[in-house]
């Protein structure tokens, strides 16, 4: 009985799935980088710098803060305790045009930090956090 020989192009065995904790902190990582490229682009822009500066005073602390919202926010890991909206509703200078440039920002930060699979909730949650602020904070 002859044996097949073994082919020289056979893959290799795939790599084990990678532990979930090495899956999250690629996360944290990624959402800590979307975050800061955000928050770099935001401070710049003409319609919501000025918004920005003048309500955030520590901006190692505020960053800190939306990464928890983040990562509170996608992955449900608990990290983050506010309440957005009333943070915002006492913003009186926010209008509708301050959403939509927010909007535009968020996705080109999260096309330039984010692996390309993992955009669309990112920029889905995005919309819908905005749609819902926007709403409670005209009916106010």
């Amino acid at each position: 009985m002859s044996q097949t020989p073994r082919s020289s192009h056979q893959l290799p065995p795939p790599d084990p799935p990678a532990p979930i904790d090495v899956i999250l902190a690629d996360r944290e990582a990624e959402i800590a980088r979307l975050v800061g490229r955000f928050y770099a682009l935001g401070r710049e822009d003409p319609l919501l710098g000025p918004v920005f500066e003048s309500r955030v005073s520590d901006w190692n602390k505020h960053l800190g803060t939306m990464r928890d919202f983040w990562s509170s926010a996608m992955d449900r890991t608990g990290r983050y305790h506010g309440r957005p909206l009333d943070v915002h509703r006492r913003i009186v200078e926010i209008r509708s045009e301050h959403f939509a440039r927010w909007l535009d920002l968020w996705g080109q930060a999260v096309g330039e930090t984010v692996r390309p699979e993992a955009r669309a909730p990112l920029i889905a949650m995005a919309h819908r956090m905005a749609e819902a602020m926007a709403s409670r904070m005209r009916d106010s």
